[in-house]
């Protein structure tokens, strides 16, 4: 959170309050959801590995890919793939 913070010249509390008042929602909540709609989109429109997805977007072991992705999705990439092709 601090990186995004510095890079709008706020401090971190200073963010948290802004984002919690104005969207009712954490910075990091607006970041895994972001992150999350970045990972679905690439699931569902590429043919990128679940691995080469995970890289781009992060995450430099796979299996924090797969975990991220379940713990947010209740699903794992390849089952979102998977459903997301026969829908």
């Amino acid at each position: 959170m601090s990186n995004y913070a510095k890079k709008i010249s706020v401090t971190e509390k200073r963010l948290n309050q802004a984002t919690s008042k104005i969207l009712d929602k954490s910075p990091k909540q607006m970041i895994d959801e972001r992150v999350m709609l970045e990972a679905k989109r690439l699931l569902a429109h590429t043919t990128e590995s679940v691995k080469e997805i995970g890289f781009n977007l992060g995450f430099d072991v796979p299996t924090n890919f797969i975990k991220y992705f379940r713990k947010h999705s209740n699903s794992t990439p390849v089952e979102f793939r998977e459903q997301f092709a026969s829908a």
